[in-house]
């Protein structure tokens, strides 16, 4: 192999790692915190348009007892950004898409990850639908490239089930090149991607 397909894919192979391990840490801190705290179906989530001090006092409650927070951020400025949003796959320099929301805290944790878990309610008339948290992960923190399908990566909190799962509003199958290049929107899916194909990286992710 060449000595940029070398880089490349160790690039990947450290990437899934990291975010495997990132997965892995918020999915046992859901556990833990059901054992103090109840089934997450009986959890003070707080909604879309929560106040700030609400939606600290969620995750205060719910999550950061159970994952070693270093530095919790009111902006990404605070957490070591130069940026106040991510770029995209497919607009690799234009950072405006689904950053750190101002009503919502963003935090540090464990070996220098970042993220944050905002309000993301869907369908609340569909039983075991009712609320989502949106959970997004920055693998390496404020380092680049910040971008969403390469550090940054985005799942769905069902706390209705008591699940963690992949965007589910985007399929898997929509992290391709092609389908980014037509929706940005669709680079929130590429998480999903990675866990379907097996926590791995493969020759069509749109690296």
């Amino acid at each position: 192999m060449t000595l940029p397909s070398l880089l490349t894919n160790y690039q990947k192979n450290q990437t899934v790692a990291q975010l495997k391990k990132a997965y892995s840490t918020f999915a046992q801190a859901l556990v833990t915190s059901q054992y103090e705290n109840g089934n997450s179906s009986e959890w003070n989530v707080t909604e879309l348009g929560s106040s700030y001090d609400d939606n600290l006092k969620y995750f205060e409650t719910y999550w950061k007892p159970y994952l070693r927070v270093i530095k919790v951020c009111k902006t990404m400025a605070e957490c070591g950004y130069n940026i106040t949003g991510y770029a995209s796959v497919s607009d690799r320099n234009n950072y405006k898409y689904y950053g750190q929301v101002s009503n919502v805290p963003g935090f540090i944790y464990g070996d220098g990850t970042y993220a944050y878990i905002r309000p993301y309610s869907y369908n609340p008339d569909t039983p075991g639908l009712e609320y989502f948290q949106l959970l997004s992960i920055d693998v390496n923190g404020a380092k680049g490239p910040n971008v969403i399908g390469r550090d940054v990566f985005q799942f769905e909190i069902n706390t209705s089930r008591s699940v963690i799962s992949g965007y589910t509003h985007s399929l898997p199958d929509y992290c391709t090149k092609e389908k980014i290049n037509n929706n940005t929107e669709y680079a929130r899916a590429c998480g999903a991607k990675i866990m379907a194909d097996g926590w791995e990286i493969k020759d069509d992710y749109p690296w």
